[in-house]
Parts: structure tokens; C-alpha cells; sequence
């Protein structure tokens, strides 16, 4: 991105960040107390890497009560309706109360994404080979800006209720519903108005990743244009964090089983996941400087579950939009999303956060603060790619022959090795800086800018948008 475009966009995101109201006293607001009602109002114009810039609106609504849990908070609504230029929406409303059942917390999440070019990059990370030139109409090898995409719609539902046992810890329940539909890139909607040199190809003319996969039955297909399930969550928690947000100190630890019933959906068979997540937070200068890691695995116990599923990251009262897999915003910043897709995979993030700046504005309590930081994960329960190519090519024809498969063969000047390199699975690696602007301890407003450390996993990626990625 163009820097002074870049400045210009900061300025203007960061202008128009909020406007709150609250039931404050003027002895309270020298305390730094407060108290009652809080909210943010935020003209979603955010930039994301995968996904483009963002405009539309979100109301983040606290009810800090009589002010004596906070920073801490009884009630939490969460409105947003935006968009994304490069086709993706985000319709979403939460709600999370600490007083809805006494001395239980209470989460409940509705989620719909429209995603005009959602990633493909295929599964089992490094055993899937991307190749960035063939998305840039500049290079010799150039194929499609969409090769690796397709369209995707989810809708989540979920719902959790934790509650408490004794110091720090809490047994949780719930459930998640989903519904996917996957289809191919819709062609003549992406090309409608475009000059014909910034048009892509048909895609029976030149397919994707993701109908290629179909095409060669890579991908189920029972499933392979999706379907909905309902996985039922039942785990484990230990949280002595001082602050929800932006802890200083303390540890935030989650193990979550999810079975998802084969009677409920159109899986195949019935599976079981591990989610398991591990925070820590130190401080090391009071109020300035904060060391904070995360450590997590999900993978499959028993079963197998449908393709479209696999990037899908559990967790507890999940405070973020998107629950993606390894790759992008929340997980590996930096790295393209969905990169890191397997049966199972392992992450995990370490960053410093410096609290430069405190100030009081518009009658609240604000911080400015940055942050350096390193991310790291890999695919540790590989699909069985392999065998899979193995028994389609001694089933049907090699993927290599275009009397079989026509223009979804691999041709040309490519090879199987354009496409798989088996055995090459290893840590996928990015690194990089951010910036933080908070109002009241809660509503977190930052930018994170990564880079990787692998070509393969693509360049960089800037993300504007809420809280922080752990």
C-alpha cells in the first residue's frame, strides 16, 4: 500500500474512533472508575491483507455497573454490519452477561459471512505447494488473481455458559452450529464493470485450486459445496487474568472437547476434536510493559470431518468474528489465511506490549500502546494427501492426463510438484509490529502489520480492527 494513502487512512480511522457516553461522576472520572453504561460507536473503515478494506458501523456496548469489577464488566452487546471491497461480509451480534445467571457467565454469538474470494490453499501446509505467480498477471506463469479462492458463505450460531468451581477455575458447556455453502469463484460477478485487462479467466477455462480438488475428488463430494453440523462443547477452564482485554498478569488456560453427532448435519460419521489453549501474561514494568504468549492445539480424536470444517479454531466465548484457521489476523499474522489446514495443527504466539501513552479524552480513560511480536505453526496431523492422489490416479488417470481430465489437468509447463511436495511439512514462521489505541481497558482499536518468513506463505499482511490477537 501506497504510504502517504496508508498515513491518510490512519488519520481518518483513528479521527473518527468513538463517541461514548457513560454515567460517570467527576469524582469517579479521577478515580478512573467506571461506571454504568459505555459505548463505542466506530465506523468500520478497516484494512485487512486477505480480505481488503472494511467500511460500514459497529456498537460495542459495556455495563461496568457500580464500578467494582472494573476494568471488568457485567454486560457485553456487540452490533456489526460491514463490508469488504474485496467481496466479504460481516453481519454479527454478541451478547455476554456476568448477571444473567447468578454467578455464571453467559455468551451468546450469531454470525453470518458472505465471502466473494474466500482461501484455498489446499491442506497439510508445506505438502501443498503455492505458487504466488500464478495469481500476478505481470508474471509468465500467470493462471488466475483467483486461483487460489473460492466463494464461501458460513453462518455460526453458538452459545456457552461457564461456571465457576473455585480459584480461577470454571467448567464450561455449549454448542456451535454452522452452515456452509462453498461454491467456485462467480466469475462474471468479479468481472461486471472491470476494464477486460483486470478480468479473470472462466473458470472452466482455467479452474482453481478448489475446483480442481473437487473435480479430482480430493474433496468429498457428499460435502464438497458444503453443509451444516452442530458440534455440542463441554471443557475446562482456568482463568486468574487481572484484566479480560489486556491482562498484565496472570494465566488463561482452555481445554474443550467438541463432539459433533453424525444425526445432526450431513457428516459422513460422527468426530470428536481437542482444542486445548494456553495464556500467559507477565509483567515486566508496571503499567508500561507486558509479556504475553499463547500456546494451542486442535485436532481430531475420533473421526473425520468434512473439508469445509477443518479451518473452523473452538474456543471459549470467542470474542473474535472469524474463527479461521491457522493464517491471517488472529492466529499467524502475516501468513495467508487458511495456509496452515490439516487434521490437526499446533501455534504459538509470543509478543511484548508497551503501554507508551495514558490519557483522559472525551471524559474516558484512553492508552496508546505498541507491540512487537513472533508467530509459529505447523500442520501436526497431516490428511492423508498422498494416498489420496495415489489411489485417484490408479482409480482414474493421472492427474497429468488431459484426455481424462481436460482443462482441469495439470498441463503445460506445470508438474505434480507445482502443485504437491509431500513430506515438506514443517514451522510456518512470521514476525512483526503493532499498534493499539484503547478506551476505558475494553474497547481496543489496533494494527498489526506481519511478515513471513517463507515465500511460500506469502509476503506480509496489515490488519486494522478490534482487541488484540490474544
Amino acid at each position: 500500500m501506497n504510504k502517504k494513502y496508508l498515513l491518510f487512512f490512519l488519520i481518518l480511522f483513528f479521527s473518527g474512533i468513538v463517541f461514548a457516553q457513560d454515567s460517570t461522576s467527576v469524582d469517579d472520572e479521577k478515580q478512573k472508575i467506571k461506571k454504568g453504561w459505555n459505548f463505542g460507536v466506530l465506523p468500520t473503515i478497516t484494512y485487512n491483507s486477505d480480505l481488503g478494506f472494511q467500511y460500514g458501523g459497529l456498537v460495542d456496548l459495556y455495563n461496568y455497573g457500580t464500578g467494582d469489577i472494573y476494568p471488568k464488566y457485567y454486560e457485553r452487546y456487540f452490533l456489526e454490519i460491514s463490508r469488504f471491497t474485496k467481496g466479504s461480509g460481516r453481519y454479527n451480534f454478541s451478547f455476554e452477561s456476568n448477571k444473567l445467571f447468578k454467578g455464571r457467565t453467559f455468551y451468546f454469538d450469531i454470525l453470518y459471512i458472505p465471502d466473494e474470494q474466500f482461501d484455498f490453499l489446499g491442506a497439510n501446509g508445506y505438502e501443498s505447494v503455492y505458487n504466488r505467480s500464478w495469481e500476478d498477471k505481470k508474471d509468465s506463469n500467470y493462471k488466475s488473481k483467483m486461483f487460489y479462492k473460492n466463494q464461501t458463505k458460513r453462518l455460526r450460531i453458538k452459545a456457552d455458559i461457564l461456571n465457576p468451581i473455585s480459584n480461577g477455575w470454571s467448567w464450561l458447556a455449549g454448542f456451535e452450529f454452522y452452515n456452509y455453502s462453498v461454491n467456485t469463484i462467480d466469475v462474471k460477478k468479479y468481472n461486471d464493470g472491470r476494464d477486460e485487462g483486470d478480468q479473470i479467466p472462466d473458470t472452466k477455462e482455467m479452474p482453481g485450486l478448489w475446483d480442481r480438488y473437487k473435480k479430482w475428488g480430493l474433496i468429498d463430494a457428499k460435502n464438497a459445496n458444503g453443509g451444516s453440523f452442530l458440534g455440542m462443547k463441554l471443557g475446562l477452564l482456568y482463568d486468574i487474568r487481572d484484566n479480560w482485554t489486556n491482562p498484565s498478569k496472570g494465566i488463561w488456560t482452555e481445554a474443550i472437547l467438541i463432539w459433533v453427532p453424525k444425526f445432526i448435519g450431513n457428516t459422513d460419521e460422527g468426530y470428536l476434536k481437542l482444542n486445548i489453549t494456553h495464556r500467559q501474561y507477565f509483567t515486566i514494568i508496571q503499567n508500561k510493559i507486558t509479556f504475553a504468549y499463547r500456546l494451542g492445539y486442535i485436532g481430531n480424536i475420533i473421526g473425520d470431518e468434512p473439508y469445509f470444517a477443518l479451518p473452523i479454531m473452538y474456543s471459549v466465548m470467542l470474542k473474535n468474528v472469524a474463527s479461521e484457521g491457522l493464517g491471517g489476523k488472529r492466529t499467524l499474522r502475516g501468513i495467508r489465511r487458511n495456509r496452515v489446514v490439516g487434521d490437526g495443527e499446533a501455534y504459538g504466539n509470543a509478543e511484548f506490549r508497551y503501554k507508551f501513552w495514558n490519557f483522559k479524552w472525551f471524559k474516558q480513560n484512553w492508552y496508546m500502546s505498541t507491540n512487537a511480536f513472533i508467530d509459529a505453526g505447523r500442520v501436526v496431523q497431516l490428511l492423508p494427501l498422498n494416498e489420496k492422489v495415489n489411489q485417484i490416479e490408479a482409480e482414474f488417470a493421472p492427474l497429468t492426463d488431459i484426455d481424462y481430465w481436460g482443462n482441469y489437468a495439470i498441463s503445460g509447463n506445470d508438474t505434480k510438484d507445482d502443485y504437491f511436495d509431500f513430506g515438506a511439512e514443517k514451522l510456518h514462521i512470521s514476525y512483526g509490529l503493532g499498534l493499539r489505541i484503547a478506551m476505558n481497558e475494553n474497547f481496543v482499536v489496533g494494527l498489526d502489520y506481519g511478515l513471513t518468513a517463507n515465500s511460500q506463505d506469502g509476503d506480509s499482511g496489515m490488519y486494522i480492527g478490534l482487541n488484540y490477537a490474544f
